[in-house]
C-alpha cells in the first residue's frame, strides 16, 4: 500500500431538482426545461448559477454577486445577444401571485455586467454578472428584492420563467458572534439534512451578537481505495455541495466572525484517522491542507468512528491519531485542529513536545476537565457538556455556569436543524454563559 500518494480530490457537479425555502417564506423552486412546449419558435428564460429559475435566496455582507443566465429552448443556428435587465414589474407579478409585500433593492445599488451571448449550437449563454451593495438606509438584517427580467429579439422570452427575483438579507449592520468573555458555542451540524445557514438565525436578545461561534460541516470523510491502495477525503453530495458553492453557504458565516470546520469521520472501510503510519498521516494532512485552502475552511475536525481498522499492510496499530493531528497542525499553523473525545480521538498525546489539539469536544454529557486526554491543552480548548438536539440532550443550568466560572472553552450543539432546535438548552446555555436569552429569526432550510 502506497501513503503517499493521496487521491486528488475531485467534486461532482449536482444536478438541481426541486428546491426548498431557503429563507423565511420565499419558496425556491428548480427548474425543468421538459414543462417548455414548443411553439414554433425558441423559448428564452432565466437561471442563476445555482440552477434555479424564478426566484432564489442570498445572504449578503456589505456586498455581493451572483451569476446568471439566459437559457433556449432549441439551440440557435446563429449566435444570439441577450439583455438581462433591472424591471419593477417582475416583482410587481411576484407579489401579487403570492400575496406578498416585498420591497425591492434600490436599483442604484444594482449592476448588471453586460450583455448574455449564446454560441451556435449552445442553449445556454456566457454568465453574465448581478451585483448588489449595501447601503446606510437599508433595513438592518432585512430581506430585500432584485427583480430582473430578460429581452431578447432571437427567441420568445417564456411568460413563466422570462423573471427572475433575487431575495438578499442583508446582514451588513448585524454584529458579529465575538462575545466578550470569548465562551465558544460550537454547531456540530448534520449537513445531510440541514443547511449551514441556519446557524445565522441565532442572536443574543439584548446585544444582537449571533450565538454560535463555530460550524462544523458534519462530516467529510476518510476513504481507503481498494484499487490504488490509497486513502483520501471523501465528501458527499451534501458537503460538496457547501464546499462547491462556499460563497452562498460558508461565507455568509464567516464574515460575521463563525469558524466553519470540515468534519472528518471513518466510512465503514480499513481507512482511519488512528491508523495511518507516519508517512500516511504527512499525505493526509497535505491533502487536508490542500482542501481547506481551496475552500477557505478554518480547520478540520477528527472523528474516530465507522471505521474498521485490522491489520493491513501499510497501517498501524492502533493509534497513531497523535501524529495526523501533529502533521494537519504543522501544516496548517494558522487553522484549527479539533477532536472528539470518542474513541481513538478522545486523546492525544505530545506529539514533538505540541499539543496539536485546538478544541477537545467532549460527547454528549462529558464534563470532566480534558487534562490528562490532551495534556498542555489549556481549558479554553475544553468543551463541555454537549447538546444533542435531536434527542435532547443537554446538561443542567449548574454545568454550563461551572463551564463560565473555571474557564473552561464553552460548549456544544450537535445536529441542530429547523426540526430539531432545543430553544430551551439554547437559552439555557446562553443565560449562564452571556446573561442573555436567544432569540430566533426565520429559518434556512436545506435547499438543494
Amino acid at each position: 500500500m502506497n501513503l503517499n500518494n493521496i487521491k486528488t480530490l475531485a467534486f461532482s457537479l449536482l444536478a438541481f431538482g426541486s428546491m426548498v425555502s431557503c429563507s423565511d417564506s420565499i419558496d425556491v423552486a428548480g427548474v425543468s426545461e421538459d414543462q417548455y412546449q414548443k411553439a414554433g419558435s425558441s423559448l428564452a428564460f432565466l437561471t442563476d448559477k445555482y440552477g434555479l429559475s424564478n426566484q432564489d435566496s442570498l445572504i449578503f455582507n456589505e456586498k455581493g454577486s451572483t451569476d446568471f443566465y439566459v437559457n433556449v429552448t432549441d439551440a440557435p443556428a446563429k449566435a444570439q445577444t441577450y439583455t438581462i435587465a433591472y424591471d419593477a414589474t417582475a416583482l410587481n407579478n411576484y407579489n401579487m401571485s403570492h400575496g406578498t409585500s416585498f420591497e425591492p433593492l434600490p436599483e442604484n445599488l444594482v449592476r448588471i455586467g453586460g450583455n448574455a451571448t449564446i454560441a451556435v449550437g449552445e442553449t445556454k449563454s456566457s454568465a453574465v454578472a448581478v451585483s448588489y451593495t449595501s447601503a446606510d438606509n437599508l433595513e438592518k438584517n432585512g430581506i430585500y428584492a432584485i427583480p430582473l427580467k430578460v429581452t431578447g429579439a432571437d427567441a420568445q422570452t417564456s411568460k413563466d420563467k422570462g423573471e427572475f427575483v433575487l431575495f438578499v438579507r442583508d446582514i451588513t449592520k448585524m454584529p458579529n458572534c465575538h462575545k466578550e468573555n470569548g465562551l465558544q458555542v460550537i454547531s456540530c451540524m448534520e449537513i445531510n439534512d440541514a443547511n449551514p445557514l441556519y446557524n445565522l438565525c441565532f442572536t443574543l436578545e439584548n446585544s444582537g451578537k449571533y450565538f454560535f461561534d463555530q460550524v462544523i460541516l458534519f462530516s467529510g470523510n476518510i476513504n481507503y481505495n481498494p484499487e490504488t491502495q490509497e486513502v483520501y477525503n471523501y465528501n458527499n453530495e451534501n458537503i460538496t455541495q457547501c464546499l462547491k458553492y462556499k460563497e452562498k453557504y460558508l461565507e455568509p458565516l464567516q464574515q460575521k466572525g463563525m469558524k466553519v470546520i470540515l468534519g472528518i469521520l471513518g466510512n465503514h472501510d480499513r481507512a482511519a484517522v488512528t491508523n495511518l503510519n507516519n508517512e500516511g498521516c504527512k499525505a493526509f494532512a497535505a491533502e487536508l491542507k490542500a482542501v481547506c485552502e481551496a475552500y477557505g475552511l478554518d480547520g478540520v475536525f477528527f472523528d474516530d468512528e465507522y471505521s474498521k481498522p485490522g491489520n493491513y499492510p501499510g497501517f498501524v496499530a492502533y493509534n497513531n491519531f497523535p501524529r495526523l493531528a501533529y502533521e494537519c497542525k504543522k501544516q496548517m499553523p494558522g487553522k484549527l485542529v479539533e477532536a472528539y473525545v470518542y474513541s481513538g480521538t478522545q486523546t492525544c498525546s505530545l506529539t514533538e513536545n505540541i499539543q496539536p489539539i485546538d478544541y477537545g469536544i467532549h460527547d454528549y454529557g462529558g464534563t470532566y476537565d480534558l487534562s490528562a486526554n490532551y495534556p498542555g491543552m489549556p481549558k479554553t480548548g475544553m468543551i463541555l457538556g454537549s447538546v444533542e438536539c435531536a434527542r435532547g440532550y443537554a446538561s443542567s443550568t449548574t454545568v454550563y455556569q461551572n463551564i463560565k466560572e473555571k474557564g473552561y472553552g464553552g460548549t456544544m450543539f450537535f445536529a441542530l436543524a429547523p426540526n430539531r432546535t432545543p430553544m430551551g438548552a439554547i437559552n439555557r446555555v446562553s443565560q449562564a454563559f452571556f446573561g442573555e436569552n436567544v432569540t430566533q429569526e426565520g429559518i434556512y432550510e436545506k435547499d438543494w
